[in-house]
């Protein structure tokens, strides 16, 4: 590794992100198994020297005012497999997260992120995706946003 090495430390912070909409198709399995960009979204790729991810956010979003989304479970795999189709044996599940019905594009409530807190390390060739268990909701998406580091 060419990177930091006494101690390691991240060389170049990395946002990693991905927006699940309306067009993509709910994902109701949670082995891993999908196709990138149809029911699943790639969020993050790590670096040549491999990567450290800090945390994942999602945050609701509308472009109607005061649109409820859909309440469901987004998941978040790491593979090995950067397009196409995944299988359950590249790609391998690490945090789910319910997710309730909110309504988004509000005049005086705000919506609520979540954040899902990682702390790993992925080597090169590496990937992080997500999907959502539920279709988007008509005018709404959900943003995620990956916050790393690659060395």
């Amino acid at each position: 590794m060419a990177a930091n090495t006494a101690p390691i430390f991240t060389d170049v912070p990395v946002v990693g992100t991905g927006i699940w909409t309306s067009s993509l198709t709910a994902n109701t399995k949670s082995d891993g198994a999908g196709t990138i960009g149809t029911d699943m979204v790639k969020l993050f790729t790590a670096g040549t020297d491999g990567a450290f991810i800090n945390k994942i956010r999602l945050s609701p979003a509308a472009s109607t005012a005061a649109t409820a989304t859909t309440a469901t479970v987004a998941r978040f795999y790491i593979s090995t497999v950067s397009t196409s189709t995944t299988t359950r044996t590249d790609t391998l599940p690490f945090a789910e997260i319910a997710l309730a019905a909110q309504t988004a594009d509000q005049t005086t409530t705000a919506a609520s992120a979540f954040e899902v807190p990682c702390g790993f390390y992925i080597p090169t060739g590496t990937y992080i995706h997500f999907s959502m268990h539920h279709a988007a909701a008509a005018n709404t998406s959900w943003a995620a946003i990956v916050f790393g580091g690659n060395y």
